[in-house]
């Protein structure tokens, strides 16, 4: 989608500029072909963007220009949807996602994990190596 946007701003930007060139005005053609590069720059930049990503410890959430944040698994504390996406918070912080852009398999997995962290202590059951489960104390 950022590049079929990048590509009608160019379109655009390219046709206004050539109308400009035709009438003689070089400096309003040059800045509107330096402006539609800016808009094409800042179109396909990273500024913004969510990464998430999981592993076996936690979360990692990133948007470019702000340092990630981890999040792990024993953290995490609760999830909502509204019309959004899904919110999940954690003690070391909270972020949102799109429902179209949930994986499912990230989803299974925080549900799960905020079920187990929300167990009483004395209900709680800790997985064995082997994957048996035992009762905790």
């Amino acid at each position: 989608m950022r590049n079929i946007k990048a590509i009608i701003y160019a379109m655009l930007g390219g046709m206004v500029a050539y109308g400009y060139g035709q009438r003689g005005q070089m400096g309003m053609a040059g800045f509107i072909a330096v402006f539609t590069m800016g808009i094409i720059a800042l179109t396909l930049s990273p500024i913004g963007r969510m990464r998430i990503r999981w592993d076996a410890d936690g979360i990692t959430v990133s948007v470019f220009p702000k340092k990630p944040v981890y999040m792990a698994w024993r953290d995490l504390e609760s999830i909502s949807l509204d019309h959004l996406g899904y919110h999940i918070k954690s003690r070391s912080g909270r972020f949102k996602i799109r429902k179209q852009s949930m994986p499912e398999d990230l989803l299974k997995r925080i549900r799960e994990n905020i079920r187990q962290n929300n167990l009483p202590n004395d209900m709680r059951r800790q997985k064995e190596p082997d994957g048996t489960a035992q009762k905790g104390g």
